[in-house]
């Protein structure tokens, strides 16, 4: 399945982009609607919300499994087989900055010198985690990872194994009281108990998964990955499919009580063979739109501000509120609220278009997006 590649750059796969294109609009959709639409219009028990709600739960898997195989793409080893030193720190501090994008997100105080005041409660709810946090971290550990090995086969296979062990795992770090040992900002990486929304464990698996993903696609030959990739993403979808339902409903399990839809390893292996499907049945989409491709990557290459220019447009930020915070929140019919998340979703993919635009246009305005940036949130923090 692998073969040895250490000094062969892949060319990129545009496929990977549009299937990252429509979790972002599938988060940004799902977010909305969830946060604007009253509880009567929108009840997650009954058909078709339930379905709804399961397929809102496998866009954080797709965005981790995605980030995974395109690390592989978008990373190049010398002909040691070595990462250049430069690409290593860019890419470590990379990570360290999607941690604290995450955490400005949600700052406890209006100011830096406020901090002191904060209460316990408050604390703990700034060291929740969300996908933000387990992307950073994950994405130094792949990093890491794929520093210490010498081709991508070997990464493959040593994140494919550390992903069976996380999954295998996670249904007994449920169990555990992780506070009772760990500071809370460090708990909260590995538990659900005080409000994260994503943890390590399981969540950090789907990004090594997504590394074997991106081995395999990069040892396709290019001008055969778009016939190729379907058969093995459908084959490898309805094994993991098979293996994550059978487990479910096997009698037999070695497991204590946990939360099944946050940490079973069988609801993972169905999340898995998902996403799998997902990406073979829009490996064909991409046959008739590939007239796209340029907007599907310069708008996958946007992602990150995708993501946190919606939640921004939402819920605020700690300095100013969001369109989904106060009496809004919940409050709306469902025909009103399909419309604001087709205006969330239009405003927010235009808008990334239009910056991705300038930045690659013009290095006066990238610089100058940067400073303002910098100079924005240094006077959120300090004034």
């Amino acid at each position: 399945m692998f073969t040895n590649s250490n000094s062969t750059k892949p060319q990129r796969f545009y496929i990977l982009d549009l299937v990252r294109l429509v979790a972002m609009v599938m988060m940004m959709q799902g977010h909305t609607l969830d946060a604007m639409v009253s509880s009567q219009f929108l009840n997650l028990a009954e058909f078709p919300w339930n379905i709804w709600h399961f397929l809102r739960g496998l866009t954080a898997p797709t965005f981790l499994i995605i980030s995974g195989a395109v690390q592989v793409f978008a990373t190049k080893r010398d002909e040691n087989g070595n990462i250049p030193a430069k690409i290593f720190q860019k890419r470590i501090e990379w990570g360290f900055i999607l941690v604290a994008i995450g955490y400005l997100l949600v700052f406890p105080a209006n100011r830096i010198f406020d901090l002191p005041f904060v209460p316990p409660d408050g604390w703990r709810a700034f060291f929740q985690t969300n996908i933000l946090h387990v992307s950073g971290v994950t994405l130094i550990a792949t990093m890491v990872l794929m520093n210490a090995t010498k081709n991508n086969r070997e990464f493959a296979y040593w994140s494919l194994g550390i992903a069976a062990v996380i999954l295998l795992f996670a249904p007994v770090a449920d169990t555990m009281n992780w506070f009772a040992v760990l500071p809370e900002w460090l708990g909260a990486y590995f538990s659900f108990k005080h409000g994260s929304l994503f943890t390590l464990l399981p969540f950090s698996a789907y990004m090594f998964v997504g590394v074997g993903v991106g081995t395999l696609l990069a040892e396709i030959p290019a001008s055969e990955r778009e016939k190729h990739f379907p058969l093995y993403a459908f084959g490898f979808g309805v094994l993991a499919l098979v293996l994550g339902i059978a487990g479910t409903y096997l009698p037999l399990t070695v497991y204590a009580q946990h939360d099944y839809y946050l940490t079973s390893p069988h609801f993972a292996m169905i999340r898995i063979g998902c996403v799998l499907l997902a990406m073979g049945a829009l490996t064909y989409l991409y046959r008739y739109t590939r007239r796209f491709e340029e907007y599907y990557s310069r708008l996958g290459k946007k992602s990150l501000y995708i993501y946190t220019a919606h939640l921004i447009l939402l819920f605020g930020t700690p300095w100013f509120g969001g369109i989904a915070r106060g009496a809004a929140y919940r409050s709306l019919t469902l025909a009103e609220g399909a419309f604001v998340a087709l205006a969330v979703v239009g405003f927010t993919l235009v808008s990334a278009y239009i910056l991705d635009y300038f930045q690659r246009n013009s290095k006066p305005i990238r610089k100058g997006i940067r400073f303002s940036l910098v100079a924005i949130l240094l006077y959120a923090l300090l004034v």
